[in-house]
């Protein structure tokens, strides 16, 4: 055996994971979904929920399948009758999703796409606990399929820099920008662990506009350490969100025990990936770390990929109650991006289904 390979077998999962070639999101004009594919969609309230359907659409595709992911409770807003006219020439499969009671979803879609040549996942509709429930079931129990992640960057999103501005005066009646209240901190058994039960615990965060959502992790979990974590956009005109959403959440910030702050690219979920991979090679054998997506979408996915590979990580969403004015919450499509996720090499390194006999 070589000494190379001795290097490799010498190094930590969380190692082997980081040495991964993640491949950036790319621009595409129409997702490559053929004959025998499967694409997953969600009915959300967002135009760009069904841009990559859309452009499907024009191309007259047939010989597909759709998982029509829809949303309980429902809200008016949402896309289903939509999506439906648009998928009519594929097989159409129903999943309900409901936001209060979100455990089990990742094995329904896992058993939904079975025997798909490859799965397409449009995350643009899904909330950011979903996206990280099909990541990890697709990693883990859908193993050696290709999947390719279709992300829609919307053209402008709320709360805008006016509306920001405004505070003062006409958004001191709502908690936040985006959402009011929160069901509960959502935990899915899938996304649990059992490991380090009693460990000070280590707080993994993404502040956003809808800050009672951190609000109300540090409430539930008081946590002993934190490390939180600051999207980066990258379009130049949405840079000054970063400055706005520290702003907004500097007095729960403020408030913890113990603190860092880091900085990640709220669209090259790569970024994400390693960041997490360095708190968890730190931090691992002393705290338990918890991790809550409530950052951008493709964070959500670098935190599905993290918990797919370290079982011992647990994952916990403060599922909103209420979303304020859906119909403003983005508009328009920016640019569509698409993810080849390396599912062979994952899994080579991961074991694929091997967490189910670990208690998970």
């Amino acid at each position: 055996m070589s000494d190379d390979r001795h290097r490799v077998e010498a190094l930590r999962l969380d190692e082997q994971v980081g040495r991964l070639e993640w491949p950036a999101p790319g621009v595409i004009d129409v997702p490559a979904v053929q004959r025998g594919d499967c694409l997953i969609v969600c009915a959300g309230f967002e135009e760009r929920s069904v841009e990559a359907l859309r452009r499907l659409h024009e191309q007259e595709m047939e010989g597909i399948a759709v998982v029509l992911i829809t949303y309980r409770p429902r809200y008016p807003e949402n896309r289903e009758k939509n999506i439906r006219q648009m998928a009519q020439r594929a097989t159409i499969s129903t999943i309900v999703y409901d936001r209060k009671a979100p455990a089990g979803v990742g094995a329904k879609v896992s058993e939904a796409v079975t025997g798909n040549n490859r799965i397409f996942v449009d995350i643009s509709g899904m909330s950011r606990l979903l996206i990280v429930q099909i990541v990890v079931a697709l990693l883990c129990e859908t193993t050696d399929v290709p999947v390719t992640l279709l992300y829609s960057e919307a053209d402008t999103y709320s709360p805008t820099k006016t509306e920001v501005g405004r505070r003062g005066s006409v958004f001191d009646v709502s908690p936040s920008y985006i959402s009011s209240g929160i069901f509960e901190i959502a935990a899915d058994p899938a996304l649990s662990s059992v490991s380090m039960l009693g460990a000070e615990i280590r707080l993994v965060a993404f502040p956003s506009f809808d800050h009672i959502q951190l609000k109300n992790l540090v409430e539930e979990l008081q946590p002993t350490h934190a490390d939180i974590v600051y999207g980066v956009r990258s379009a130049p005109a949405n840079m000054w969100r970063k400055e706005a959403i520290r702003d907004l959440n500097s007095s729960i910030v403020k408030g913890l025990r113990s603190r860092r702050t880091h900085e990640s690219s709220t669209l090259d979920y790569r970024e994400t990936i390693m960041l997490l991979l360095d708190i968890y090679k730190e931090r691992s054998m002393f705290d338990r770390i918890v991790v809550a997506p409530t950052g951008s979408k493709m964070q959500a996915v670098a935190v599905g990929l993290f918990r797919a590979a370290l079982y011992d990580v647990q994952v916990v969403y403060p599922t909103p109650r209420v979303f304020i004015q859906p119909q403003n919450y983005t508009e328009g499509v920016r640019r569509l991006y698409a993810v080849d996720i390396p599912v062979r090499e994952f899994t080579r390194i991961v074991g694929g289904g091997d967490w189910k006999d670990l208690g998970v």
